[in-house]
């Protein structure tokens, strides 16, 4: 049997033996760790995929939105308020699936089509409560049409709905000329609107497609 003299040396190197195993892995296991950052080079941060995916949440709230107010027009377009719907059921579903990019282009697009659904039941009615982006439309349609026309040529996207709001944009703008100013018709700024949304949600479904 040990004596107490013993028996209180032996803890004590106990303690000591412990004490130094718990420096040593201290010092040594952080350098034997690979981060996941470093361990899979191009993987985003923990961070920035939080940043994203709070991103997406935002952009698809503000799409649910704009399709609520859209809807709450009587004689708001119903091919676009059908198409709304099914980008933005798109949008969730790209979300789950942790694609934040493509859901918040696709998210974006909806909440443009929500606009120009609700912009198109205004011209209809003659009644809309005019902002400043009413007034700009009929001269900020010219510009959008060019840029929306030159980016389809230039990255030659196969996005079909894209192209079918290019198109319906195209036909819907009346744009502002030195012949023919803008006026403050509520039917003709609400028209013009209704394309600029259009030809910015073709951009965005693009970006979506090409995933940049």
């Amino acid at each position: 049997m040990y004596s107490e003299n013993n028996m209180n040396s032996h803890g004590m190197n106990l303690r000591w033996q412990f004490l130094l195993a718990t420096t040593v892995a201290v010092t040594i296991l952080p350098f034997s760790i690979v981060p996941a950052a470093t361990a899979r080079p191009g993987s985003p941060f923990p961070q920035g995929i939080e940043r994203d995916a709070s991103k997406v949440f935002r952009d698809i709230a503000k799409a649910q939105y704009e399709g609520m107010r859209a809807k709450a027009v009587s004689s708001a377009d119903a091919s676009l308020l059908t198409l709304g719907d099914r980008l933005l059921t798109s949008a969730q579903q790209l979300q789950q699936s942790g694609n934040y990019f493509q859901a918040r282009q696709t998210a974006k697009a909806a909440t443009r089509v929500y606009e120009a659904a609700r912009n198109l039941g205004e011209a209809r009615t003659g009644q809309a409560l005019l902002s400043r982006s009413y007034y700009e439309a009929p001269f900020e349609v010219i510009r959008e049409l060019k840029r929306t026309e030159a980016e389809m040529a230039y990255f030659r996207g196969n996005n079909a709905t894209a192209r079918s709001l290019f198109n319906q944009a195209q036909q819907l703008a009346q744009p502002a000329s030195s012949t023919t100013p803008a006026t403050a018709d509520i039917r003709y700024l609400a028209t013009n609107r209704a394309a600029v949304q259009l030809l910015k949600a073709s951009r965005h479904l693009m970006r979506a497609e090409l995933g940049f």
